[in-house]
């Protein structure tokens, strides 16, 4: 399929058409590469502007390597038609091109419930780079557009600014014809910001602050185990006391002081983990329940928590805001 360009500036007929077209040529012989999808828009400009029928040459060789095959047809026939003087053997390379394209292509017609939509066409070949091409959709609603395409897996894709995308992916075989209509829907405004603010909640945040009252109450409950321990020791070391001094009255050689000063120690710890037990207990279940209470309304601040004891004894607080 690979042949040089054969049509001249002078062909076409205007200074702008004459413009398109040896730009199209440069892209074609472009040092880093040919430009076939640029050369190939350059030459249809330059045919629009001049209706040359020798350009149509140039436009079946770019059509043809960007395997838009039912153009590559359509241009070459005309050209072979139209052009008497081709030379004989590029005239016979065309004919035999011709044939090549005409056997194995497939015709797909497609059909939009909408008017001036864009057609894209992803060929996915075995091996290689996927080819991928832009075709203009019917210019009114519910017509049909036919296209001519080369064989293989191909996803095609119709897009309007407004409405969702549609793709339709099938198995192209050679000679063959398929047909498929779109129906496109309206995009739904705001959808996306409608997810994203599903993600970004903060649900952890939540799940954390609902634990911590628990977390009090169960630290309340641990000292009760603590309080009983330091309470039994109490309750023994006086016990102890009284059997050693029966009627307040102590033998010579008992450490009277010692022994109250322990008793006292242990008193005094058996009554802070006591009023704690109570405080904490109070204060975490408080919490919970008000937390609970105002999940969906606002947010209240943990209680403050408070124990003091003194030489006349011990007393707790639990000071909550909300």
């Amino acid at each position: 399929f690979v042949r040089p360009v054969i049509a001249r500036a002078d062909d076409a007929v205007t200074d702008e058409a004459r413009r398109h077209f040896r730009a199209g040529v440069a892209y074609m012989q472009d040092p880093d590469g040919e430009k076939v999808e640029e050369a190939y828009r350059e030459f249809k400009e330059a045919y629009a502007l001049s209706k040359s029928p020798k350009i149509l040459g140039n436009m079946g060789i770019c059509a043809m390597k960007l395997e838009r095959d039912g153009e590559a047809i359509d241009a070459y026939s005309s050209y072979v038609r139209e052009v008497t003087d081709i030379d004989a053997g590029e005239r016979e390379q065309i004919l035999r091109d011709l044939q090549t394209l005409t056997v194995g292509i497939v015709r797909v017609r497609i059909t939009v419930d909408q008017a001036d939509a864009q057609i894209g066409d992803v060929r996915v070949p075995n091996r290689g780079e996927r080819v991928t091409n832009m075709y203009a959709g019917p210019a009114t609603a519910g017509a049909t557009s036919e296209l001519g395409m080369r064989p293989g897996h191909h996803e095609l894709t119709v897009k309007l600014t407004g409405y969702e995308p549609q793709t339709w992916e099938f198995e192209a075989r050679a000679g063959g014809r398929d047909a498929h209509a779109f129906t496109l829907k309206k995009a739904v405004p705001g959808a996306v910001a409608a997810v994203t603010g599903v993600v970004t909640q903060p649900a952890p945040a939540e799940s954390h602050a609902s634990a911590l009252p628990w977390v009090v109450a169960g630290v309340g409950g641990a000292m009760v185990v603590t309080g009983a321990v330091t309470g039994i020791v109490a309750m023994s070391k006086m016990h102890d006391l009284e059997d050693r001094c029966p009627g307040n009255v102590c033998p010579p050689g008992i450490d009277v002081g010692s022994d109250r000063r322990g008793l006292k120690t242990f008193s005094t710890a058996t009554d802070i983990l006591l009023i704690g037990v109570g405080v904490l207990a109070a204060g975490g279940l408080t919490w919970a329940l008000l937390s609970g209470h105002h999940a969906e309304t606002a947010s209240s601040s943990p209680p403050v928590v408070s124990a003091l004891c003194t030489g006349s004894g011990c007393a707790g607080s639990v000071r909550i805001t909300f």
